[in-house]
């Protein structure tokens, strides 16, 4: 009986995996609406129920896309940093770097998780569906692990600071996220790798001074 179960549970997770999966490739080509519980099941190789009876319905699927993925970068995020911090002499250049190059390269490259996500903020920014609770539940642990890392690299910082820092760093990523074409072809000259370089150059000056300010 324990091996059917594993077996049952093995088919489960495999229809779910495949459903979001085929979610994640059909929301972003096609959008939410000109998508339908058809065209995702016929993407999964799955029943047409399968939808309603694993997720409870084509919104609630759409909303589990995005928790997962979620997920995915919360755990890359926090691994990242505490890999950065374990080097011998970890730079400030280097975490603001490694931690802000991710995102922005999976939107320069439009790899399918960049697209997620800029859907997925979008989204949240028309106040078209309710993921505010799937983000802010990932922000919060990116932001107290973020704010760790950068009290042990900056002298002089409190939490506080920190904590406005973080804010900071998550602004000059969003808008290079959401309109990277735009950044490219507005901006003579520009190219991914020179504006990695400036957003570094420019937080870093901008957090080592507010380390040094009293108030």
């Amino acid at each position: 009986m324990s091996h059917i179960r594993e077996l049952v549970d093995e088919n489960v997770d495999s229809v779910r995996h495949r459903l979001l999966d085929a979610a994640e490739k059909l929301f972003c080509e096609k959008g939410y609406d000109n998508t339908s519980v058809r065209d995702l099941t016929a993407a999964a190789s799955c029943n047409v129920a399968a939808v309603n009876y694993y997720f409870g319905g084509k919104d609630k699927l759409y909303q589990e896309m995005f928790r997962r993925q979620m997920q995915i970068i919360c755990e890359s995020q926090m691994n990242k940093v505490d890999e950065i911090l374990s080097r011998p002499n970890p730079t400030l250049e280097d975490f603001v770097r490694e931690v802000i190059t991710p995102p922005l390269q999976a939107a320069y490259e439009k790899q399918l998780r960049g697209q997620v996500m800029q859907l997925m903020v979008r989204e949240v920014l028309n106040n078209s569906m309710h993921g505010e609770e799937i983000v802010n539940t990932c922000h919060i642990r990116i932001m107290n692990h973020t704010v760790d890392a950068l009290m042990r690299l900056v002298d002089g910082l409190d939490r506080e600071k920190a904590r406005l820092i973080f804010s900071s760093l998550d602004s000059l990523q969003l808008h290079p996220f959401l309109f990277m074409d735009k950044y490219l072809s507005i901006i003579e000259g520009l190219t991914f790798d020179r504006l990695i370089d400036h957003i570094v150059r420019f937080a870093c000056a901008a957090i080592r001074d507010l380390a040094k300010t009293k108030n």
